[in-house]
C-alpha cells in the first residue's frame, strides 16, 4: 500500500497547495519560452520544492504538454514519475556531498538529452554540498548549455554561498496555511474513506507547522491506529501526545493557585512517561488557540492568559538547558501558581471588604446618623483604595526583584503571604517555610528598606510564623547553620 504523502504527492502547478507566486512564476517562463537556467527553491519541510521541481522537469520534457500543464500521460510524464527517466537526475546532496558527484554531473551535462528536450538536474538539501563541491560547480552554474536546468531545494538558504546564489533564480515557499492543510485533509479523508472528525482534522493541521508532508504522515499514522471515527482524544493517543484534558488541568490549577493539584498533574505527566516540556509548550499553544478562537476554556481575562503563556515561555527556556527538569518544572510551575494564588487572594479580599461597608450603612441608616454612615463608608473605601494601591505597588516590587534584585528575598516573598496594615507590612510563614522565616528575620533591615523605598514612606515589616513556632525555629537554626549561614 502507497503513503498517503507519495499517492497524493501533486502532478500538476495546480494541483500544488499554495505557493502561488512560485507557480505563477514558474508558467510564465514556461509560456514565454524562457526558462532559467537554475533555480533555488528554498523554504521549510514539506511545502512542495521537490514536488514543484518535478513538475517543471515533466513539462519541460512533455510531448503532448496541454498549456504549461504536463500531461502525465505520455512516457516521459511516467518515467520521471517513476525516477527512471534518464534526462532527470535527482541528487541527495545530504548523503552525495562530496566533489566526485559535483564533477560526474559536469562532466555529464555537455551531452545532449537521451530521450527530452531538457536535462534537469534535482539537487535537494543542496547546503549540504562541501566548499569544494561548489566550487566545482560554479563555472558550470555559470555557462550550462540551453539543454541543461538545474534546481536546486534547500531549508537553509543561508548556507548557500552567494556565489551560488548570484547565478540563479531563487524563490522562497512558504509555510502552507492551516486552513489549506485542513482542507486537503479532508479531501483526502473523503478520498481514502477515514471517518474524522473536524476538530481532529484542525488539531493534525495546526501540528503539522506548516508542512502539508508531515500532516498527510500523522493523518496515516492516526488512520491506521484506530478502526473508530477518529475524533481528537484518538489523534493526540495515536501521535503520544499528551491529552488536552491534562494540559487544561495544569493550566487551571496555576490560574487558581493551586500548588498541590499542580503537582498531581506533574506527577502524572511524569509517571506516564511524557516530557513536561511537551506538557508547557503544549499548555502555551492550547491558550494562544483559545485566545485566537475567542473561547472561554479558562476563567481568566485574555490579559492574565497573555502574562501565564509568557512565563511558562520563560519556564520552558530555563528547562531546556537543564539537566533536572522535573525538579524545574515543579519549581517553577509552583512559582507561578503562587503568584497567581496572590492574585486571587487579594480579589477575595476586596471582596471581603467590601462587604462591611453595606452593612454598616444599614446600621447607620436605621438609627438615622446618615452622616456618619457616609464618613464610615467613604473612610472604608479609602482604605480599600489604598490597600489596592499597596497590593500594586507590592507586584511591580517582585517584577523588579525577579528582573534584577535578590533571589533570595524574591523566593521568600513569594513562599510567603503578605498583608497590609496601615503603614505596616505583614509576611506570614507556614509552618514548612521555617528557613525562609529566619533569613528574613537576619534581613529584617534590608526588608523594610525595599518596601520603604518603593511606597515612598517609612514602612515597618512584621514576620510572623504560623503553627509551631519553637520547634520550627530550632530546625531552622540546624539547617542555617549546614549552609555556615549561622548568627
Amino acid at each position: 500500500m502507497e503513503v498517503l504523502y507519495r499517492k497524493y504527492r501533486p502532478r500538476k502547478f495546480s494541483e500544488v497547495v499554495d505557493q502561488d507566486h512560485v507557480k505563477r512564476a514558474l508558467t510564465g517562463a514556461i509560456q514565454r519560452g524562457s526558462v532559467a537556467h537554475g533555480y533555488i527553491f528554498a523554504g521549510p519541510r514539506g511545502t512542495g520544492k521537490t514536488t514543484m521541481a518535478r513538475i517543471l522537469a515533466k513539462a519541460l520534457n512533455c510531448e503532448n504538454r496541454e498549456g504549461v500543464e504536463p500531461c502525465n500521460k505520455c512516457r516521459s510524464c511516467r518515467e520521471i514519475d517513476e525516477g527512471t527517466f534518464m534526462d532527470v537526475v535527482e541528487l541527495d546532496a545530504a548523503s552525495n556531498r562530496g566533489i566526485d558527484e559535483i564533477r560526474r554531473i559536469r562532466d555529464a551535462v555537455g551531452y545532449r538529452p537521451m530521450e527530452g528536450k531538457y536535462k534537469v538536474y534535482i539537487v535537494d538539501e543542496v547546503h549540504m554540498l562541501t566548499k569544494e563541491a561548489f566550487n566545482a560547480l560554479l563555472k558550470t552554474l555559470e555557462e550550462p548549455p540551453s539543454h541543461v536546468v538545474f534546481v536546486f531545494a534547500t531549508t537553509n538558504l543561508e548556507k548557500v554561498p552567494p556565489t551560488i546564489i548570484s547565478r540563479c533564480q531563487v524563490f522562497e515557499f512558504r509555510n502552507i496555511p492551516d486552513e489549506l492543510i485542513e482542507q486537503r485533509l479532508a479531501e483526502i479523508s473523503k478520498n481514502e474513506g477515514i471517518s474524522i472528525t473536524p476538530d481532529a482534522l484542525r488539531f493534525i493541521a495546526k501540528r503539522a507547522s506548516g508542512g502539508l508532508r508531515d500532516a498527510l504522515t500523522m493523518l496515516e499514522q492516526v488512520w491506521k491506529f484506530s478502526d473508530s471515527e477518529i475524533d481528537l482524544e484518538t489523534v493526540q493517543r495515536a501521535l503520544g501526545l499528551i491529552p488536552v484534558q491534562v494540559v487544561r488541568d495544569y493550566v487551571n490549577a496555576i490560574l487558581a493557585g493551586d500548588v498541590r493539584r499542580l503537582f498531581t498533574v506533574l506527577d502524572e505527566v511524569y509517571y506516564s512517561g511524557k516530557d513536561c516540556e511537551v506538557l508547557i509548550q503544549e499548555a502555551v499553544e492550547d491558550i494562544l488557540d483559545c485566545l485566537e478562537r475567542d473561547s472561554n476554556v479558562y476563567p481568566s481575562t485574555p490579559p492574565t492568559l497573555v502574562q501565564v503563556s509568557r512565563q511558562l515561555l520563560n519556564l520552558l527556556r530555563e528547562m531546556r538547558f537543564s539537566e533536572e527538569k522535573r525538579i524545574i518544572c515543579k519549581v517553577g510551575s509552583a512559582y507561578i501558581a503562587s503568584r497567581f494564588a496572590q492574585t486571587v487572594e487579594s480579589q477575595q479580599k476586596t471582596k471581603e471588604n467590601s462587604q462591611p461597608s453595606a452593612q454598616v450603612s444599614q446600621e447607620e441608616a436605621k438609627t438615622g446618623d446618615k452622616k456618619e454612615a457616609v464618613n464610615v463608608v467613604q473612610s472604608i473605601e479609602e482604605k480599600k483604595i489604598d490597600r489596592a494601591e499597596q497590593e500594586k505597588k507590592y507586584r511591580e516590587l517582585l517584577e523588579e526583584l525577579k528582573e534584577k534584585g535578590d533571589l533570595s528575598i524574591l523566593v521568600a516573598l513569594s513562599l510567603s503571604s503578605v498583608s497590609f496594615e496601615d503603614s505596616k507590612v505583614i509576611v506570614s510563614f507556614d509552618s514548612s517555610k521555617g528557613m525562609h522565616y529566619e533569613l528574613m528575620k537576619r534581613r529584617l533591615a534590608e526588608l523594610e528598606d525595599l518596601f520603604s523605598k518603593k511606597f515612598g514612606k517609612r514602612v515597618e515589616v512584621e514576620l510572623r510564623l504560623l503553627g509551631k513556632e519553637e520547634t520550627l525555629e530550632r530546625v531552622s537554626q540546624k539547617i542555617l547553620k549546614l549552609f555556615g549561614q549561622e548568627g
